[in-house]
C-alpha cells in the first residue's frame, strides 16, 4: 500500500476550525481541510477550482503530533475605512481587534493514502511547488521541507502511524488521529466546497502509538 508522509514542523502553526469572525482558533491536530489547501497550493490550484474538492474527496489523511506544541494567543489590530460587518454594513469604529491561536514549535506526522497517481502528484509538487505552501496560515512557513517520504513499506495506515520513527529522540506515548467512518469522534474539516468555505463531517478514530526512536546516525 503506497501511502504519502508529510512533515508539518515550523515555529507556528495554525489550523483553524471552528473559526467565526474575529476569533481564530487553532485545533491541536491538522486539518484535513488545511492539509488540502496547502497541497492546493503546491499544485497551484486557485481558490475556489473545483479539483481542491476533488482532491479533499479522494484522500484519506490521519496524523500524529510527534512533537503537540503549546498554544499562543496573539492580539491583532486592523484598520481601514470604511470597516464592514459581516451584513455589508459600516461598523461603528474604524478598528477590528482579533485573537488568533498558534500552535508553537510542534512537528506532526500526517498520512495520507488514496489513488497512487494523486499521491506521486501531490509528492512531486511538494518537491517543486507553483505557489510556497504554509502550515494553515501563510504567516507560517515551515521548518522543513514538508515531503518526508512516498513509499509502500507498510501495510496499512494504522501500521504506518506504529511504525514510522518519530521526529526526534522524545519518549513516550504519541496521540493520533485516523480518518474512518466507523470513526466515534468527529471533526468538521472536511472541505465541501473550497468557493464557498463549506465544511462536512469527518469521523475519525483518535489512538496513540509508541513508534520507534528517530534514527539520526
Amino acid at each position: 500500500m503506497k501511502l504519502l508522509f508529510l512533515r508539518l514542523e515550523g515555529v507556528m502553526q495554525s489550523w483553524g476550525e471552528h473559526s467565526k469572525w474575529d476569533e481564530r482558533d487553532s485545533a491541536l491536530m491538522p486539518t484535513k481541510s488545511g492539509v488540502v489547501g496547502l497541497l492546493a497550493c503546491a499544485l497551484g490550484y486557485p481558490r475556489g477550482d473545483m479539483r481542491i474538492n476533488e482532491l479533499s474527496h479522494k484522500l484519506n489523511m490521519a496524523a500524529r503530533a510527534d512533537r503537540a506544541g503549546n498554544i499562543m494567543i496573539d492580539f491583532h489590530t486592523v484598520q481601514g475605512m470604511p470597516m464592514l460587518n459581516s451584513e455589508g454594513k459600516k461598523r461603528s469604529g474604524n478598528t477590528i481587534t482579533s485573537h488568533r491561536q498558534y500552535l508553537q514549535d510542534a512537528s506532526f506526522l500526517v498520512v495520507l493514502s488514496g489513488a497512487e497517481d494523486i499521491l506521486e502528484n501531490c509528492a512531486a509538487a511538494l518537491e517543486s511547488p507553483v505557489c510556497p505552501p504554509f502550515l494553515g496560515r501563510k504567516s507560517c512557513p515551515p521548518s522543513l521541507p514538508m515531503i518526508a517520504d512516498l513509499n509502500d513499506r507498510y501495510a496499512s495506515v494504522e501500521e504506518a502511524l506504529e511504525q514510522y520513527p518519530r521526529a526526534d529522540r522524545s519518549h513516550g506515548r504519541l496521540m493520533t488521529q485516523r480518518e474512518d467512518p466507523a470513526g466515534m469522534a468527529v471533526r468538521m474539516d472536511c472541505l465541501v466546497s473550497s468557493a464557498e468555505r463549506r465544511f462536512a463531517r469527518r469521523n475519525i478514530i483518535i489512538g496513540n502509538v509508541n513508534p520507534p526512536e528517530v534514527n539520526n546516525s
